[in-house]
């Protein structure tokens, strides 16, 4: 889904596809980051709030913490694979090139877009995905780390 979003937000804006390291459709960063907004999700969960504190805490947590994750993986990306993978210098409210304001706050609203209607509308359907086709899909998507890993060694 994340790759699907690039594709989406570079037709868009008019921006070269193809924004990450991986040869196939794989942009890893974004799912760490739905991994880390599910797991605050399910954290809050346990504390039975009212629905409306319960959101206004996940989009505040997940604000902070993927920035942190963003900024953690520009730094990576561009320290191990030598690759900026995206620059906000340009945005008016930029903290580091691989962070923004508006970004981070965009990060809060998709969560609450994934946490709150996506995630539980494709949960009914996960547990019917075929071991077999997740295997598959996990093993190409190794491959292809693995073959990236190799190509800048």
């Amino acid at each position: 889904m994340g790759h699907l979003f690039e594709v989406i937000v570079d037709l868009i804006l008019n921006i070269k596809p193809g924004s990450g390291i991986l040869y196939g459709p794989w942009t890893p960063i974004y799912g760490f980051g739905v991994l880390i907004m599910l797991g605050i999700k399910n954290i809050l969960e346990k504390f039975n709030l009212k629905k409306g504190i319960q959101i206004i805490l996940y989009f505040i947590s997940v604000v902070i913490i993927l920035t942190i994750l963003e900024q953690i993986g520009g730094m990576l990306l561009d320290k191990c694979f030598h690759k900026t993978l995206w620059n906000y210098s340009n945005l008016p409210l930029h903290i580091t090139k691989y962070i923004a304001v508006e970004t981070s706050l965009g990060w809060g609203g998709g969560a609450i877009i994934i946490g709150y209607v996506i995630q539980p509308f494709l949960q009914k359907y996960i547990a019917k995905i075929p071991f077999l086709l997740t295997a598959l899909v996990f093993c190409a998507f190794m491959i292809d780390v693995i073959l990236t890993i190799c190509r800048y060694i």
